[in-house]
Formats: structure tokens, C-alpha cells, sequence
């Protein structure tokens, strides 16, 4: 098995496309059916567990955080009105972090496609022993 040349931003190694799903994980065609083995794959407390190991999603909510807090605190000190200040503290909490996920992730995205490409071009080097 060759190692990687570089591990990408999230910590992850550059893996080979996956292989075709598992009889389990395939679509039948049912859409109910789908939905229904959809939802009983969901597990919230191991999901929870390992949020702060998916990729973007740890930077994405540091600053929506921190971006929510700001803005409501400014908009709290500005007008006055906390219930105001609170809905916009929310709002855009929500907003920068999709944002900032959605960047995050299309940087990934580019990260791995340049990746891979120099693992393609140059599978002699990858193949070669380390000392």
C-alpha cells in the first residue's frame, strides 16, 4: 500500500474513490422506504461525538460564534432592544457558519482535486521507500 504524499487541511489522508455501497446502503426505488432506512441510520449521540472531526465544521462554528456574539452585542448596545439584538445574534450566527462551511469545503474540495492530481503524476515518487 503506498502512503500519501501530503495530508490535506482536516487531517485526512488522500483516499482512492470509493468502492460500489454495501446491499444496505443502496437505493431500492421506494422512496418511503428509502426515507425510512435513511432515518434509522441516523444516530444523533455518536454524530454529536464526532463533530469536531469532520472537516470545516470546528472553524465553521468558532466563527459563527464569534461573529453571532459581535453582532449582537453591538446591535444590543446600538438599540437597546435585547430581544432584537437576540434574533440577530442568531441570524447570524446561522449565516456565517453555512457561509463559512460552504467556503471551507470548496477550498477542501480544490485541495483534494490538486492532490490527487500530483499523486497521478507523480506515482513514482509515492512508491518509492522512505528512510
Amino acid at each position: 500500500m503506498s502512503r500519501p504524499l501530503n495530508i490535506p487541511s482536516g487531517n485526512s489522508t488522500i483516499t482512492p474513490d470509493p468502492g460500489p455501497l454495501p446491499e444496505e446502503e443502496r437505493l431500492t426505488g421506494d422512496t418511503w422506504q428509502d426515507y425510512k432506512r435513511a432515518i434509522k441510520m441516523i444516530n444523533v449521540k455518536d454524530d454529536f461525538q464526532n463533530l469536531g472531526q469532520t472537516p470545516c465544521v470546528r472553524t465553521s462554528l468558532l466563527y459563527g460564534i464569534g461573529g453571532g456574539i459581535g453582532l449582537g452585542a453591538v446591535r444590543a448596545f446600538a438599540s437597546g432592544r435585547i430581544i432584537s439584538a437576540s434574533r440577530w445574534a442568531v441570524g447570524s450566527f446561522a449565516i456565517i457558519s453555512i457561509v463559512q462551511m460552504e467556503v471551507c469545503r470548496a477550498a477542501r474540495r480544490k485541495e483534494l482535486r490538486t492532490m490527487r492530481a500530483i499523486q497521478e503524476n507523480f506515482k513514482h515518487i509515492s512508491s518509492l521507500e522512505r528512510k
